[in-house]
């Protein structure tokens, strides 16, 4: 069922093609989510591996440090042969005193010196969203996309770092996606929409406010090119689905429960696909979407 494709079911009743096509989106999507746990997992051997490593370093380390601190008979004739700490044989050509000054200065030089901590002043930044943690509600609720141009293919980092540099605070970001060629979509809180779209603007962005993200045109994969009309935009509604969904995966819960109501409303995904803090924190335990996204992304709030 994976591999049906969507060309095959010309002539079957419109109800059974989106049926099929629904269906073959959650297999996808499923087929999807498998690849990223088997990533993880191989993954989470590798960082095991060298923590055991690390762990065995740091008992050997342990260990040498001790038998150096250990009281012996004549002290003074001990020497380290190499700067890593290790006991070499005494040296009897050099003086009592020489020897003993030779082992605490090296020593002195092979203990780490563990630098103080220095306080940070918080950011303007990290303030005003510590402010908004503690203050009621108010004003307009909900999200919205804005959708400008880009001229090239664009990471997520490079999106985000040049929109810093036109004044936006990037931590009020949601989401960014690309829903088309040529096309960024930018998830925004509404409170925060006209703000953003004024730095837009006086950055001389265009804004693309006729972007429909379910429009069949959408679709530009040459995988496609024998789909028809109809059948094209269901697999954009299909596409946006997902990206959607992805989107939420990453919010954090507060955010992503009201954005994922705010998905439904839209008519993106359904009602009992909207996250709940039981399912959210379950992700989150199995890190399952601690991987870094590579068609969206998105940062809390």
């Amino acid at each position: 069922m994976a591999n049906l494709q969507i060309g095959n079911m010309q002539g079957l009743p419109t109800e059974l093609t989106s049926f099929l096509t629904t269906l073959q989106a959650q297999i996808m999507n499923v087929q999807n989510r498998t690849d990223q746990l088997e990533r993880l997992a191989a993954e989470n051997a590798r960082l095991t591996t060298e923590l055991d490593h690390a762990r065995t370093t740091i008992a050997n380390l342990q260990k040498q440090l001790g038998s150096q601190n250990a009281p012996e008979k004549n002290f003074s004739e001990i020497s380290l042969s190499n700067p890593a700490g290790a006991v070499g044989a005494p040296d009897k050509n050099k003086e009592p005193g020489l020897e003993a000054s030779t082992w605490a200065s090296k020593a002195s030089v092979s203990l780490p010196v563990t630098a103080p901590k220095m306080s940070t002043v918080p950011s303007a930044r990290r303030i005003a969203a510590s402010v908004r943690m503690f203050a009621l509600p108010s004003g307009p609720s909900g999200y919205e996309y804005v959708y400008i141009p880009r001229s090239r293919r664009l990471k997520h980092k490079e999106v985000c770092s040049s929109l810093r540099t036109l004044g936006v605070d990037s931590s009020r970001l949601l989401d960014i996606n690309f829903p088309a060629r040529g096309v960024i979509g930018i998830l925004v809180h509404v409170q925060y929409a006209d703000t953003f779209k004024a730095k837009l603007t006086t950055a001389s962005v265009e804004i693309l406010d006729a972007f429909d993200p379910l429009d069949p045109d959408n679709v530009a994969d040459p995988k496609y090119a024998s789909l028809s009309t109809h059948e094209l935009a269901n697999t954009a509604a299909m596409l946006h689905h997902d990206r959607c969904l992805q989107a939420l995966q990453f919010l954090r819960p507060h955010v992503a429960i009201p954005v994922g109501h705010f998905f439904c409303e839209e008519g993106w995904i359904s009602e009992d696909e909207i996250p709940t803090r039981t399912t959210l924190t379950n992700a989150a335990g199995g890190s399952l979407f601690k991987r870094q996204r590579s068609s969206s992304v998105t940062m809390s709030e």
